[in-house]
């Protein structure tokens, strides 16, 4: 499953408003603030990823993109950053374009933090930039991208407010809050094999709560599943407007993408496999023969009995065609 992170750099002010900003150290693994780490062993492909994403990638204010517009709130855009891509010694730096509300708080230093969100994977690997905030307080205490939490969260994290009623948890938990309440749950299950439970809790009450356990660890399975599916078919759609792959062998890759290291496969395959397919029309090359008259059985019969050879039979029949 991916997930999203982000960490925050200084902008420099000392040659005025920057036009091109740093947005992930030149470091093999990089730090935050709050102890959580990622790798940043492939910042071209990164780069190239990102830019791959969308031509402008967002600036907010404070990480609205992900916390005030969920809720309906603006997240209006400070700035556009395009043209991404890695230095020599490993860093990833963007181009930017300024709103002019964005230029506006830049002048009168309203802020002096940018904090990148990108996706990473269940290794920490970098691997795309969505957007970027300006901020002044990283590691914000919310259940959001910049809490100081011990695992990185992603807005597709969050739970429904049922499943959390349900495991006792609040609205804004996420899925690895989810996963430690239901592996709790299921340690207590084990334990009853040679504990009588019913000593310290209810049966009933157990039983049900064991049954939100299983039912929640579900809901969080179908939800990993069903976002799989969605980037696999998102992914061959793609390859095959590029003409990669056969439409007729759509499915068959869909298949192949049932799992996160299939479609990481398939990715690695279509980035690499050039167009085989240029979506033009195919017909074949030369004049096509002209039609001929054949005789059966009866025809030859017929001609000979008449006194035409079978040559001059045929010329007749052409002409009657």
């Amino acid at each position: 499953m991916e997930r999203t992170g982000s960490f925050f750099l200084s902008l420099n002010f000392e040659e005025g408003i920057p036009s091109r900003i740093e947005l992930v150290p030149a470091a093999a693994i990089v730090a935050g603030r709050d102890g959580r780490k990622w790798k940043n062993s492939k910042p071209k492909q990164v780069a190239l990823n990102s830019n791959a994403r969308l031509p402008s990638l967002p600036i907010d204010e404070n990480h609205s993109t992900d916390l005030a517009a969920p809720k309906g709130g603006a997240s209006p855009a400070f700035g556009w950053m395009s043209n991404l891509s890695a230095d020599e010694n490993g860093a990833i730096w963007a181009d930017v374009e300024w709103t002019e509300k964005g230029r506006d708080a830049l002048n009168k230093k309203e802020y002096r933090y940018i904090s990148p969100v990108f996706y990473s994977d269940e290794q920490g690997e970098i691997n795309c930039i969505l957007r970027a905030a300006l901020t002044n307080t990283p590691n914000l205490q919310l259940p959001a991208l910049n809490s100081e939490q011990p695992e990185n969260i992603t807005t597709e994290d969050f739970m429904d407010k049922e499943l959390c009623a349900a495991l006792g948890l609040a609205e804004t938990a996420t899925v690895n809050d989810a996963l430690a309440v239901i592996e709790k749950l299921k340690t207590a299950q084990n334990a009853a094999q040679s504990i009588d439970l019913a000593a310290y809790a209810p049966r009933v009450e157990l039983n049900t709560a064991l049954e939100r356990a299983v039912s929640a660890e579900k809901q969080v399975a179908d939800l990993n599943a069903a976002q799989l599916k969605k980037e696999a078919e998102a992914a061959v759609d793609e390859a095959v407007k590029a003409g990669k792959i056969p439409p007729a062998l759509k499915d068959t890759y869909i298949n192949m993408c049932a799992t996160q290291a299939g479609l990481e496969q398939f990715k690695d395959i279509a980035a690499k496999t050039p167009a085989i397919i240029d979506g033009k029309p195919q017909a074949p090359a030369g004049t096509p023969p002209a039609s001929e008259v054949s005789l059966n059985a009866e025809d030859a019969a017929f001609a000979k009995a008449a006194g035409y050879s079978v040559d001059e039979w045929k010329k007749i029949r052409e002409a009657g065609k």
